[in-house]
């Protein structure tokens, strides 16, 4: 094996410890957005709920509101 040849290899194994290194890195930042996106739909799936819990007494409901003026 020529001196080339090795040169080639060891930029080869460089070449995949950094993309084993990003893609551990990206894995890890998708593994956080998922918490994240967990997170935030419990909260929506919560403040619907709640809504929907105070919507009745507050709000009309659209056959109930009479039409704007311009109707």
């Amino acid at each position: 094996m020529t001196q080339s040849d090795q040169q080639h290899i060891e930029d080869l194994q460089f070449r995949i410890a950094f993309l084993e290194q990003n893609l551990d890195d990206l894995n890890d930042i998708v593994t956080q957005q998922q918490a994240q996106i967990s997170l935030m739909e419990r909260a929506v799936k919560h403040l619907n709920s709640r809504l929907e819990q105070v919507s009745p007494a507050n709000i009309k409901s659209p056959e109930d509101e009479t039409p704007p003026p311009h109707y």
